[in-house]
């Protein structure tokens, strides 16, 4: 029987535990440089590393630096898994734009395994990143990822929270969790397991982190973003609005509150909607 060596035969286990095998590599190269890493192609490539890495995920190259990613169960991972170069390309192109490559402050609120906040790291030179996930399985995938790129902590100021972020005060917040890692939200869902996380206010997370500003704030908390915002902007100077927003609405009909409409009353102006995110910066002339 042919035996397909994937899991480092030669060297030791410890030291190749999450390096993709030379099948899988093959197949990783495809999915992110050659048009299979597109549509039916990309799950085809897909069902191909899960079939040779059954119980882990992997170690890839990712923005110039390194992620351990899964290649199920998580849509972010799984994307940036197999065709980075595809991935969120609107929203990376505008944080391209708005965030300072020197000495800027980026917040991502809902960072799940740290996938956008690795991207917008490779973009900073110098600066705060802080980044707040609330699952306890996520953090730990979001720490891992980090922890695989020690360059970022000599350069930024970085702030990994596990916490949820929203309402007035810290305290506790019952989340929905369901199968789908990157999922999780406090707008519940009938029938989905919960879970109890700390939380704290957005605003308080900024002074928390030592800033006096925001240039490029993420957010992508399952419905739960009019929570978030409307608490921050009844109590936040001017000087502390983000400057640029990257905001997930496809679950807008979850939102108690109109959030777009709130961004629009405070000076923002929509530079991009599509069926997923909006994209806002803020006119600071008004």
């Amino acid at each position: 029987m042919l035996r397909i060596l994937e899991y480092g035969d030669v060297m030791s286990q410890s030291e190749t535990a999450f390096r993709p095998g030379p099948v899988s590599q093959t197949l990783l190269t495809l999915s992110r440089r050659t048009p299979l890493g597109r549509g039916a192609f990309r799950k085809i490539m897909a069902r191909g590393v899960r079939a040779l890495n059954p119980d882990r995920p992997l170690d890839v190259s990712l923005y110039g630096g390194m992620a351990r990613l899964h290649h199920s169960g998580n849509n972010s991972e799984v994307k940036a898994l197999l065709s980075p170069k595809r991935y969120a390309r609107e929203e990376y192109a505008f944080c391209r734009d708005h965030m300072p490559s020197h000495d800027g402050v980026f917040l991502d609120i809902g960072g799940n395994a740290g996938v956008f906040s690795l991207f917008v790291a490779s973009l900073m030179q110098s600066g705060t990143l802080i980044c707040a996930e609330p699952q306890p399985n996520m953090f730990e995938r979001l720490k891992i990822n980090f922890s695989l790129n020690p360059d970022l902590s000599e350069r930024l100021s970085l702030h990994l929270n596990q916490t949820a972020v929203g309402g007035n005060e810290p305290g506790s917040l019952t989340i929905s969790v369901p199968d789908s890692a990157g999922q999780a939200s406090a707008r519940l869902v009938e029938d989905a397991p919960t879970l109890s996380v700390p939380v704290i206010p957005m605003l308080d997370l900024l002074k928390q982190s030592g800033v006096s500003r925001l240039d490029l704030l993420k957010i992508d908390v399952e419905g739960f973003e009019d929570g978030i915002l409307f608490p921050f902007f009844e109590i936040a100077e001017t000087a502390l609005f983000p400057k640029a927003i990257v905001m997930e609405a496809c679950h807008s009909g979850r939102w108690e509150r109109d959030c777009e409409a709130l961004l629009l009353e405070h000076g923002y102006k929509i530079v991009h909607k599509d069926r997923t995110n909006m994209m806002l910066i803020l006119d600071e002339a008004k």
